[in-house]
């Protein structure tokens, strides 16, 4: 004989023995933890989009790469995308048109030396009137340390030699290292001489002109080096 079927009124309250039989099967927290639900996995071919300040590094660094390579007339805002492996639109993000991504580099790259410069300056223990011209001497000749970005200096001023626009633009910054330090008329000329002195280094192996042995070299550092001490002090 079958079951006999409930009524609608009956229903509900089978529905609720029902579950009175069967309750929810919560998880188990121990005490000071929370149940955490586990992160969803992302979309299948999302990318996770670079940051601005990422990219802007990129494209300075592949702008200074390109110029110490070719030269600043190579240094194009196809060239700097394609390089620094994003679209021309977000370089373009960044810098407007070519001068604007140029004036972006002069200025990272003189921010760089001139940190070069106060470093040496802090750690100087010698006489600290010739700690300015000292830091301009070693930070003008040092290759081995990026950053002083010596070789895109080179490029930048090579360029300010034949452009006199670059050259109008980026002069004002540079003089600053080179001005004469306030001190009586003999002892700032020394130390001026000492600068003019790592200029004609830095140019003439910008140039290629000059083949000084590594022995000649060092001697003629440490001979400037030795011009920037007061001995009467």
């Amino acid at each position: 004989m079958s079951a006999p079927v409930p009524n609608e009124a009956q229903r509900p309250a089978a529905r609720s023995a029902a579950a009175g039989r069967h309750p929810a099967v919560k998880p188990v927290e121990t005490p000071g933890e929370q149940h955490v639900e586990p992160p969803h996995a992302p979309a299948s071919g999302a990318r996770r989009k670079k940051a601005p300040v990422q990219v802007r590094a990129q494209l300075l660094q592949a702008a200074s790469d390109i110029a110490t390579d070719h030269g600043v007339q190579a240094v194009t805002l196809d060239a700097v995308a394609e390089r620094a492996g994003v679209t021309k639109g977000a370089l373009q993000y960044h810098f407007a048109n070519k001068q604007g991504l140029l004036d972006a580099l002069f200025e990272q790259t003189l921010e760089r030396f001139e940190s070069q410069m106060e470093a040496r300056i802090a750690a100087d223990r010698d006489d600290p009137h010739g700690a300015s011209a000292r830091a301009y001497l070693h930070s003008t000749i040092d290759e081995t340390s990026p950053a002083a970005s010596t070789n895109v200096l080179r490029v930048l001023v090579a360029a300010m030699m034949t452009d006199p626009e670059i050259r109008e633009r980026h002069a004002a910054p540079m003089r600053k290292w080179t001005r004469p330090d306030p001190l009586p008329l003999e002892q700032a000329a020394r130390l001026m001489i000492c600068r003019l002195a790592a200029d004609g280094l830095w140019i003439s192996d910008l140039l290629g002109y000059q083949d000084l042995s590594p022995e000649m070299r060092d001697e003629v550092v440490r001979q400037i080096e030795r011009m920037t001490i007061d001995k009467t002090s």
